[in-house]
């Protein structure tokens, strides 16, 4: 796969209400409820489900790719803070990964605290100097700046399972 930097935004005018479903096995794993997934040996997401939230398409989709590349058996994307904390509502990914900044003013930190809640490891995402806005209560979560390369990813979903994949 070859993974080329955006030049430029490609933020729509409104809100996205996209919602991608990518899987290595048609679908038909569901994300898990209790984080209990074993991971496999493919890759640093071995095994896992991932929650993706992402307002850019292009981006998400190159995203859920390096995600599966890394050998999450499911991507559950969306584009807005609404959709993914519905679909949080009655499931429990094994890894999140965050755009800090979406349409307008929105931020992915309701969905992180949900996350946090649930003890779900997430990173965030940035393409702005998003750092310094980033509140207190998450100052210990990996930042993956854009635009970022698998290994970048690999690394980051790696420090956020090493302390997940030592308890078991």
């Amino acid at each position: 796969m070859v993974v080329l930097p955006l030049l430029g935004s490609c933020r729509s005018a409104g809100p996205l209400q996209t919602h991608f479903v990518t899987s290595t096995d048609g679908g038909a794993s569901p994300p898990s409820q209790n984080g209990s997934s074993e991971p496999s040996p493919r890759g640093p997401a071995g095994g896992l489900h991932a929650l993706l939230v992402e307002d850019q398409t292009i981006i998400a989709l190159d995203t859920e790719s390096m995600l599966l590349d890394l050998g999450a058996v499911s991507v559950q994307s969306f584009t807005t803070v609404d959709a993914a904390l519905t679909w949080l509502a009655a499931a429990k990914p094994d890894i999140g990964v965050l755009d800090i900044s979406l349409s307008g003013s929105t931020t992915s930190f309701p969905v992180a605290d949900a996350l946090q809640q649930r003890t779900v490891p997430f990173m965030f995402t940035t393409g702005y100097g998003d750092s310094a806005l980033i509140p207190e209560r998450f100052l210990d979560v990996p930042i993956v700046r854009k635009p970022y390369t698998l290994q970048s990813l690999a690394d980051a979903v790696a420090k956020c399972m090493r302390p997940r994949r030592l308890e078991t």
